[in-house]
């Protein structure tokens, strides 16, 4: 495993990168390269969408906003089209939101952004699932006028504080346990471009900001879809309780979650082609984050695997890696080694 890190800093894929493998009760391997240790924190990009996942699937179970909720139950000003949807759409990624929008660029502030979501104009053509950012982020939105508290508060104290000591948390900025990125925002200035919009291209985030232009836009107020900081440990944590749950989800509201195509509420159905690979089984569930870090689920082998990057830049082909390490993973599993 040491040698298949040491690979992915010097290739120039990645500057920092952590691997572990663990069961829901303990680790059982885990390695770092690069610019980094097992206690590094990184920016979770996406992979902060499983602790909204986790979030949602407590505030469904306790009855504070049933997946059943329609969106303009608790956003009345709802276009039409997005009004009658339940929430579970917008964790499914099929409410028919578009995927993505420089929030950065068209709102002034935190205020302007809800009711540039819930315009019709933000709506897709089609309703077919497409995942993106977009939906995650109105549902946090949801979460905060529900309950009164902001995201940052509830995942500290619904999720992190309940699964025990965790070095979580939002934009942390210059610390020395973070790993720093030197990825720029190019792949947010295409996107733009497809949209018609021009906006500038945005250098490397400073050392603990997020590199989402997104979440980087809303600072120490992170959106649900992107913006957490931390280490593959605590990843690993918040696995091992949908592997095996013991502390805040229920396995029958887990068995629930992990129904539907090609989504589950929120996860990535395992497949050949996606950052799975042939090496985990069919039922295996997980998420990815552009930064370059990943977080499978696998019920059949009762294994948890996270593999954390600062990649260097936006186009990599970082499924390829993520595969690669699922198999060598498994690989080192049978041979009882490390």
């Amino acid at each position: 495993m040491k040698s298949f890190l040491d690979s992915l800093i010097s290739t120039r894929t990645a500057t920092a990168a952590v691997a572990l493998v663990g069961t829901a009760d303990e680790i059982l391997f885990e390695g770092a390269s690069g610019e980094a240790t097992p206690e590094t924190r990184f920016d979770y990009a996406s992979l902060t969408k499983p602790f909204t996942f986790t979030l949602a699937l407590v505030l469904d179970q306790d009855g504070t906003l049933p997946f059943a909720t329609r969106i303009g139950e608790v956003f009345p000003e709802a276009n039409p089209k997005l009004a009658g949807r339940p929430l579970s759409d917008l964790l499914r990624h099929r409410s028919g939101l578009a995927s993505w929008a420089p929030l950065y660029h068209l709102c002034r502030s935190r205020e302007e952004i809800l009711p540039l979501l819930l315009d019709a104009r933000r709506m897709r053509p089609s309703r077919r699932a497409v995942y993106g950012d977009l939906d995650i982020l109105l549902y946090g939105l949801a979460v905060e006028k529900v309950t009164g508290q902001s995201y940052a508060r509830l995942i500290q104290s619904r999720v992190l504080d309940p699964l025990g000591r965790s070095s979580v948390e939002p934009a942390p900025e210059d610390q020395p346990d973070i790993a720093r990125s030197l990825m720029d925002t190019d792949q947010e200035v295409k996107l733009a471009a497809k949209q018609g919009l021009t906006i500038p291209l945005q250098g490397p985030p400073p050392r603990g900001l997020p590199q989402d232009g997104n979440a980087r836009f809303l600072g120490a107020s992170p959106p649900a879809h992107a913006g957490l900081f931390g280490t593959a440990r605590d990843l690993w944590r918040l696995g091992a309780e949908w592997l095996a749950p013991q502390t805040l989800l229920k396995r029958e509201a887990i068995a629930a979650a992990l129904t539907g195509s090609p989504f589950y509420l929120g996860w990535w159905r395992r497949s050949l082609k996606n950052s799975a690979g042939r090496a985990l089984p069919p039922g295996s569930f997980g998420h990815t984050g552009f930064a370059g870090g990943s977080l499978w689920i696998d019920p059949e082998n009762k294994r948890v695997l996270v593999l954390l990057t600062h990649r260097t830049e936006p186009f990599s082909n970082m499924n390829w890696w993520r595969r690669r390490f699922h198999a060598l993973a498994y690989s080192l599993l049978s041979d009882g080694g490390t």
